[in-house]
């Protein structure tokens, strides 16, 4: 007989007490030899179109090398999801 692993409901709201649920939004794009993957981060109901996304943008380069970089280099949830392509990264 299988074993089941019982969650102790107690613990878990403790794990998830103070703690932030996300949204993700995933994107990628291809420019010349380079691609770029966006990832977007929001609280559970945010409108693509307002300035509540924390966005980042890895490119893969031709050599297989990577960068990750925020926008304007800043770990803040102040972007629009719909604008990632034009932001800059840094």
């Amino acid at each position: 007989m299988p074993h089941s692993t019982q969650i102790d409901k107690s613990k878990l709201n403790n794990i998830l007490s103070n703690k932030n649920l996300l949204t993700t939004r995933t994107a990628s794009t291809l420019v010349e030899t380079t691609e770029y993957i966006y990832v977007g981060q929001a609280d559970p109901g945010s409108s693509e179109a307002n300035p509540v996304w924390l966005i980042q943008r890895t490119a893969i380069f031709a050599d297989g090398s990577t960068a990750t970089l925020f926008v304007d280099g800043k770990l803040s949830f102040n972007q629009i999801w719909d604008n990632r392509a034009a932001l800059t990264y840094s």
